[in-house]
């Protein structure tokens, strides 16, 4: 008579009780820590790493004759899923979501387990959306262990058939940063006004302080976000960026730029020729004897991405003072621009080719009250 499913219980039963245990091992990482307490005889039996490293006597750490052993890089959740396998010889992975099921794949095989990887690979490739759902980890796994070829092809079959997949997948946020950073720089299938999207997504997951709307986002954590992000930024296309887009979605976040590129993004849209029908700027002759039509292009191309205009806006140039002709007092100004609507003021530096400027977008008034507005800018430009 064979009584394997008596000796199991029994087995089971002491793993319950903790009775004649001689082994604590403290599992996990705070806060989510526990003390299991085992018997090393039972876990040298089963598991051929519990064999190799309870066999070392001079390497164990004893307190009143009990083993005391760390395990703090396996969770405990998938810890007591092994132990009351170990003990039980049960194991149910229907049970499990595709996280814990691919932890227990990783747990198992450092345990030396090996006859449980037969059990959970085909089971998790029961379910290939699910593994599509997880791409992350499977990257994560894969990049670490080289023993699951199952995982690693589907891996490598996935990716091939879809380059952008990692960016659409539902644990993105998980990515870690160097290899989000490697797939920003080599990205050729995700649009560029996306990939500007999910590292908002991405940086929000980091943290705790950045709200899932950024409209409530204080300028602080602008910056927390900015010194996330900074290294993804180079290898932005912004060219590839509508103005539009550009406008409504980064503007807001300006203050995270080094001054210098933000101003060569903005110089990119004003002499691209696509992007001059995208503005709907019209090209016209400038009354002017400092700037020409296309300072007042560029001009207006700043206006339309600080004011977040629509690309069908067009805009006129109207001369309203000229220091040469009318005078540079402050009195003969205000005469001549005082509610006048939106205005630019130019002058041009002498003995240099530099022009400095600045745009107004309210009514200048001679009531000396102050207003705050935030699509003023000043400008400075080359002849």
């Amino acid at each position: 008579m064979k009584f394997y499913g008596i000796l199991s219980k029994e087995y089971y039963d002491a793993f319950k009780s903790s009775e004649f245990y001689d082994i604590e091992i403290l599992v996990g990482k705070k806060p989510d820590i526990k003390k299991f307490k085992l018997h090393s005889l039972i876990l040298k039996i089963r598991s051929p790493f519990f064999r190799s490293e309870l066999s070392n006597n001079k390497k164990l750490k004893y307190e009143n004759n009990i083993i005391k052993y760390e395990k703090p890089n396996i969770s405990v959740k998938v810890f007591d899923i092994l132990v009351r396998y170990i003990y039980g010889g049960n194991i149910d992975v229907y049970k499990n979501d595709v996280k814990t099921n691919i932890s227990l794949l990783v747990a198992a095989d450092e345990l030396r387990l090996y006859c449980l990887n037969g059990v959970i690979i085909p089971h998790l490739f029961k379910d290939q959306e699910l593994l599509r759902q997880n791409f992350v980890l499977i990257q994560h796994v894969i990049t670490k262990h080289t023993q699951f070829p199952r995982l690693t092809q589907f891996y490598k079959t996935t990716i091939k058939q879809d380059p952008s997949i990692i960016f659409k997948t539902g644990d993105f946020v998980t990515i870690e940063k160097d290899v989000l950073l490697n797939l920003v720089k080599n990205n050729t299938s995700f649009k560029q006004i996306d990939v500007w999207g999910k590292l908002i997504e991405w940086a929000i997951a980091q943290s705790r302080e950045l709200s899932s709307d950024t409209t409530k986002w204080t300028k602080d954590n602008i910056t927390t976000f900015g010194n996330l992000i900074q290294p993804f930024i180079p290898h932005i296309k912004f060219e590839e960026i509508s103005p539009k887009d550009f406008s409504q979605k980064i503007k807001p976040f300006k203050s995270i730029f080094d001054i210098d590129f933000y101003v060569q993004i903005l110089e990119y849209y004003s002499s691209n020729e696509e992007s001059h029908s995208k503005f709907g700027i019209n090209l016209m002759k400038i009354d002017s004897r400092i700037i020409n039509s296309d300072h007042a292009l560029l001009i207006g191309n700043f206006i339309k991405i600080a004011a977040q205009y629509g690309r069908d806006v067009t805009f006129d140039f109207e001369l309203l003072v000229r220091g040469s002709r009318d005078g540079f007092d402050l009195q003969n100004f205000h005469d001549n621009c005082n509610e006048k609507g939106p205005t630019i003021t130019i002058v041009s530096v002498k003995n240099t080719d530099e022009i400095l400027g600045g745009y107004n977008p309210l009514n200048f008034g001679s009531t000396r009250e102050y207003y705050v507005c935030e699509d003023s800018f000043l400008f400075s430009l080359l002849r």
